[in-house]
């Protein structure tokens, strides 16, 4: 918008009517976003109306929100709210990454899924399993921050009109991905912060891939060893909620999740 403006003269920001701010969190907290909005926002009329939007609301957001909104109207989400009561949520033990794989392909095989979204914490993890998902025969995307801007439209728009089925990747999907058809969220690795700590904001973006507009959803954890068992049981205590085991050698009990 920056460049729209101010170099290309492409449009007027005074004449801007309404400015939507999206994912305010991720905005003033990397690549310089912050500066960018705030230069942005001074250039809009007195009149124009600026709304903001995020999952997470910080004390940094709100002083952000304060800086851009003076004498906002807020409205907020009940932190009970956020568990998301339409996806039912389960983990599967597992002792390393090809148990990882093969119990994906035990529940892959069993249940009728519309589309799936596989998030990875790492590139090197996604381009393992997509190779691996490939030489089994499914057709899979895969999406990651080593992908262009067209690249990633392109890979998107495949899964957006179901020529792949299955969309494997890190973080660069856990927002704003708004694809009906997806039923399955599958956590390979439970997301982690820069320190290393569990991410439970990033997760809830993540399992809200599913269940979209009140439909049901399922997502499932892979866990493989007492450090990510811990991080599961903190995200159970953020959340306030239980999540369930999941026998993926049990074709009953994954045929069963779809009746529950």
């Amino acid at each position: 918008m920056l460049d729209w403006s101010r170099r290309f003269k492409l449009f007027d920001p005074k004449k801007i009517k309404v400015f939507v701010l999206d994912e305010a969190d991720i905005m003033i907290a990397t690549h310089g976003y912050h500066d960018q909005s705030i230069r942005i926002h001074n250039q809009l009329s007195p009149e124009c109306q600026v709304m903001m939007f995020s999952a997470t609301y910080t004390e940094e957001i709100v002083a952000f929100a304060e800086l851009i909104v003076p004498n906002a109207v807020v409205l907020r989400l009940k932190k009970e709210d956020e568990s998301l009561n339409n996806i039912k949520q389960y983990y599967v033990l597992c002792r390393n990454i090809e148990e990882k794989f093969n119990a994906l392909a035990n529940i892959y095989g069993v249940l009728s899924i519309g589309q799936a979204i596989i998030f990875c914490q790492t590139r090197r993890a996604a381009a393992w399993l997509s190779e691996k998902m490939r030489k089994e025969g499914h057709a899979v995307g895969l999406l990651s921050g080593d992908l262009s801007i067209e690249q990633r439209i392109a890979v998107i728009e495949m899964f957006r009109d179901a020529k792949v089925k299955v969309l494997i990747t890190t973080n660069v999907c856990a927002r704003g991905i708004d694809i009906e058809q997806v039923t399955l969220v599958v956590n390979f690795d439970l997301p982690v912060d820069q320190h290393g700590h569990v991410d439970c904001q990033t997760y809830l973006h993540r399992i809200g891939r599913t269940g979209r507009f009140g439909k049901p959803g399922i997502a499932i954890n892979m866990i493989d060893g007492k450090r990510t068992m811990d991080m599961l049981e903190k995200i159970e205590d953020y959340f306030k909620r239980k999540i369930t085991l999941l026998d993926a050698e049990d074709v009953d009990q994954i045929e069963k999740l779809e009746q529950d």
